[in-house]
């Protein structure tokens, strides 16, 4: 921002005391108004990190957490990454803007155009049972109950809840059995979901292998160190980064509001977790093997994804094929290429191959990419046991639940009431 003009009274002569206590007025008020300039978000003046007009303490802090010494490797600063011709640092700033723009779009195409123009007509046209059941007359009493019991209440507390309600006891198990029915998502709403990530999905896997077919670190992973930091940032990959950030910001903004899984909780922190390696990966140019993590982790959906749909209208011959092909899938990407080809590197050869002293993020980087991997064990155990059940009792269950979470255990309490 230009400065503001000052008017100094005019001085006839050049050396009077007048004049000199003038000039030294207007120097304090200059280095005053240097000294309040606006501040950068991190020590680059030059937009790596964007700017942030904060006040002294925000700069302390915004000093120590963007220490170099703690993101970058020796010899190099904020600085120098972002005034550099020679390659294109990522831009931090990019993180906070682009992605929720795209997060707000895929938000409209998915309930306002593929859900009630798509995915509904396709699901009633394959057969699939809008079965959502009326919820119980309102009641606030018993409403409480519900929220805190669910079709599980003990005698003592449906005893109570008819007193305060003025209902006789059977009506009170009544009502709790049909609000438990109603809180459930019907087979249409299943369908929907499972038609809309199926749809992701499938774009952005033929996308990854459309911007990652003619890059060296697809071929060889030991690409991805060379030249570090030094690399630059192509347009099909920072779309590629963009779009898998919209599209994890929209799953955990909308994640509360939909059907609650058997498996919610760990689907929620695989989102948290993957939208933290995304911005880590960005933020300290790891972007090359954060594209590889990508593309391994989308492919396996799909089948699993059509499984799902394909119980629900009915056709449980092609869910057991889909299911084979997500097996299939899972093994050779989730527990396999993952851990043995991404993790491996990261661990074992980043080291060697850059030869420096790393930096600590790195070692958050892997410590994320562990957790990520945990996750994705113990959901090889859930899937491994839905197939020795199947081979067991020639019966498949939805792989990884999308079953409401506690809709068995209602299940079974209300024919125990019964």
């Amino acid at each position: 921002m230009p400065r503001p003009l000052l008017v100094v009274p005019r001085c006839t002569h050049a050396h009077s005391p007048r004049r000199r206590k003038v000039e030294a007025s207007v120097s304090q008020l200059c280095h005053a108004t240097t000294r309040a300039r606006v501040v950068p978000l991190s020590a680059s003046s030059t937009g790596v990190l964007g700017r942030m007009a904060v006040p002294s303490w925000g700069e302390n802090l915004n000093a120590w957490f963007w220490n170099p010494e703690v993101w970058l490797i020796r010899g190099y600063t904020w600085d120098s990454l972002a005034q550099a011709e020679h390659f294109q640092y990522p831009v931090f700033s990019d993180l906070w803007t682009y992605p929720f723009a795209i997060a707000a779009a895929l938000l409209v195409l998915r309930y306002f155009v593929l859900n009630p123009f798509v995915f509904t007509p396709a699901a009633l046209a394959l057969g699939v049972v809008n079965n959502q059941q009326r919820p119980p007359l309102p009641n606030a009493v018993l409403e409480a109950v519900f929220r805190r019991h669910r079709n599980r209440a003990s005698a003592e507390v449906v005893s109570k809840a008819a007193r305060d309600s003025g209902f006789s006891e059977r009506k009170v198990e009544r009502w709790l059995r049909q609000r438990v029915v109603s809180a459930r998502s019907s087979d249409l709403v299943k369908f929907n979901d499972c038609a809309w990530q199926a749809f992701y999905y499938s774009l952005y896997c033929v996308m990854g292998f459309v911007v990652l077919w003619d890059k060296a670190w697809l071929w060889d992973i030991k690409q991805c160190w060379y030249d570090y930091p030094e690399q630059s940032v192509d347009n099909d990959i920072w779309w590629y980064y963009m779009i898998a950030l919209g599209f994890y910001w929209c799953m955990t903004l909308t994640h509360f509001i939909e059907h609650q899984r058997k498996d919610s909780l760990q689907m929620f922190i695989h989102h948290v977790l993957t939208i933290m390696l995304i911005v880590f990966s960005w933020t300290v140019n790891f972007v090359r093997l954060g594209s590889l993590v990508l593309i391994v982790h989308e492919c396996a959906d799909i089948p699993m994804l059509f499984a799902k749909m394909s119980k629900l209208f009915g056709r449980r011959d092609l869910m057991d094929k889909f299911f084979v092909v997500f097996v299939l899938l899972w093994l050779s990407t989730r527990t396999g290429l993952f851990p043995l080809w991404i993790l491996n590197n990261a661990l074992f050869e980043a080291h060697v191959i850059l030869d420096v002293e790393l930096i600590p993020v790195y070692y958050i980087f892997n410590a994320m990419m562990l957790t990520l991997f945990l996750i994705h064990v113990v959901w090889t155990y859930l899937i491994l046991r839905i197939l020795v059940r199947k081979l067991l009792d020639h019966k498949l269950e939805d792989v990884r639940s999308s079953s409401d979470a506690s809709a068995d255990e209602d299940e079974r309490a209300t024919k125990k009431d019964q």
